[in-house]
């Protein structure tokens, strides 16, 4: 039996061990990915933008591309929306990337002004129906 309780120590230990070994890893990372983030050119970095765009949470991704592209924003999707993507979106906005059909229902709209680059999360405005959305984030 003591032989039992030692060779569990050692595996604790063990465990142990490893998790500050991990943790150490992870700490150092972002360190390091910190410095190469700060020391990268601005338009590759998710940094705030220059004259951030004056969007508010639950306005409708109508009213948000309205004073997006009044403000100097272009449409400027990361990929090509499905039919079915487009039909989830329940607009036919050029900026939609991407709608998920499972879930909340986020769906992307993504912007380009010069080197800069903008997406905008929206839910819909009536869960669980085909609905315009509404702004819920933006980076």
């Amino acid at each position: 039996m003591h032989t039992f309780f030692r060779g569990l120590g050692s595996v604790c230990l063990g465990t142990l061990a490893g998790a500050g070994l991990g943790a150490v890893a992870f700490f150092t990372a972002e360190a390091v990915l910190t410095k190469q983030a700060e020391a990268a050119p601005a338009h590759t970095v998710a940094k705030t933008l220059k004259n951030e765009p004056k969007l508010s949470a639950r306005q409708t991704i109508l009213e948000a591309n309205r004073y997006l592209i009044a403000n100097g924003w272009r449409p400027a999707p990361e990929k090509k929306p499905t039919p079915e993507e487009r039909r989830l979106a329940s607009v036919a906005l050029e900026s939609l990337s991407v709608c998920s059909g499972t879930g909340v229902g986020f769906c992307r709209f993504d912007y380009r002004r010069g080197l800069q680059r903008l997406s905008v999360v929206t839910v819909p405005s009536e869960p669980g129906r085909r609905s315009v959305g509404r702004v819920d984030r933006w980076w």
